[in-house]
């Protein structure tokens, strides 16, 4: 079990990080779960699978601690209280399955990038139990301020991770382009309308919506002006469908 002693491992936050309910807070979305603290993994991970399996009424510092086998005060420490871990919950669902996604696009052919792209919507959408999590704690977050502009940060990166997908360069600052900005939306709210009908209905098949969207994607791609999404390594118009 895990003391104080672990201070000096504990995360640093950025100056340019939002405000969360604690002092904890990763420094940056890029960052792997596995760069925090065991002990803060641990936690986090004994909280994940509370509220998927039990719901967010069942998250309570005492069902945490039993969880994980860390000492109650260790919740404080590193995120200062039930809110603050709660703020670390939202922010870790699907993360790393992002972070593989990205390294696992590139250097993709740019004759099957839209294929890939893909192929890495359905591997975020089979996260079932990440994503009930997330379904479990949106009704609390949205009754949430800080929670509420948290995610939408959070939103922001899985925007620019979908736009580096597409092999678009710098696709945090192409996100002030409308259209990119909104086919990245898309990508997203492709992603969640899904996941939400596979928690209804776990035995639904997403083959078909997916190889439909597929067709629609690429279509859509073609008709960007050349250059916007060529240019950061995709291939639109006819040449992708090859």
């Amino acid at each position: 079990m895990s003391s104080a002693s672990e201070a000096g491992s504990r995360p640093a936050t950025s100056a340019g990080a939002a405000a969360s309910h604690s002092g904890f807070l990763r420094a940056t979305f890029e960052d792997p779960l596995s760069a925090l603290p065991e002990t803060a993994q641990k936690l986090l991970l004994a909280a994940k699978e509370i509220i998927a399996t039990d719901g967010f009424g069942a998250l309570t510092l005492n069902s945490v601690s039993l969880a994980s086998g860390e000492n109650k005060a260790m919740i404080a420490y590193y995120f200062g209280n039930k809110a603050g871990l709660v703020a670390a919950v939202l922010e870790s669902v699907i993360h790393d399955e992002y972070i593989a996604s990205k390294d696992r696009m590139k250097d993709v052919d740019p004759g099957r990038r839209t294929q890939r792209l893909v192929e890495e919507m359905r591997r975020v959408d089979a996260a079932t139990e990440e994503f009930r999590v997330f379904f479990e704690l949106l009704p609390h977050v949205l009754r949430d301020e800080t929670l509420r502009r948290r995610i939408a940060l959070l939103y922001t990166w899985y925007w620019s991770v979908k736009l580096e997908w597409l092999g678009v360069a710098s696709p945090s600052s192409a996100l002030e382009d409308p259209e990119l900005l909104g086919l990245a939306q898309i990508l997203s709210a492709v992603i969640d309308g899904l996941a939400i009908q596979t928690a209804i209905d776990p035995e639904i098949d997403l083959t078909n919506p997916y190889r439909i969207f597929h067709r629609m994607l690429e279509c859509s791609l073609s008709a960007f002006p050349d250059g916007k999404i060529r240019d950061g390594g995709t291939t639109t118009g006819a040449h992708s469908r090859q």
